[in-house]
C-alpha cells in the first residue's frame, strides 16, 4: 500500500500526460519546438505550424508559391513528424495562406516612403 503524503511533481505530470489531453498537447508542441529541423531552414522561413485538429496539422504559408513548394514534401514531412513522435500523431497536413502577410508587407513599404 502506498504511503499517504506528498507526491513528486514528475509523477503527477506523468500521470496527467497519460490520462488527460495534456499529453497529446505536449506531443503536438514538439512539432513547434522542432519545426526548423522537420522542414529545413529554407522552408521554415516561409511556413509555420498553425494548429492541430483531429490529427490534421494545419501549416500557415506566407505565399501561394511557398504553399505549392511545401506541398511537394508533404508526405515526407508527415513521415518525419510521426517518426519523431514514435507513433501516428498526425494523419494529414493542410496548407493555409497567411492572409495577414500582404498587409504586413504593405505596412513595411509605407513606412519606408
Amino acid at each position: 500500500m502506498k504511503k499517504p503524503g506528498p507526491e513528486h511533481i514528475g509523477d503527477i505530470l506523468k500521470h496527467m500526460q497519460a490520462t488527460t489531453p495534456l499529453g497529446l498537447t505536449l506531443e503536438h508542441a514538439r512539432i513547434w519546438e522542432n519545426w526548423t529541423q522537420l522542414v529545413g531552414e529554407h522552408l521554415a522561413k516561409h511556413c509555420r505550424p498553425h494548429s492541430v485538429q483531429d490529427g490534421q496539422l494545419r501549416i500557415m504559408t506566407d505565399s501561394t508559391v511557398w504553399m505549392h513548394k511545401i506541398s511537394y514534401v508533404k508526405w515526407d514531412l508527415l513521415r518525419r513528424i510521426n517518426l519523431m513522435a514514435k507513433k501516428e500523431l498526425i494523419s494529414d497536413i493542410f496548407f493555409l495562406l497567411d492572409s495577414d502577410e500582404p498587409e504586413k508587407k504593405k505596412g513595411r513599404k509605407k513606412k519606408k516612403d
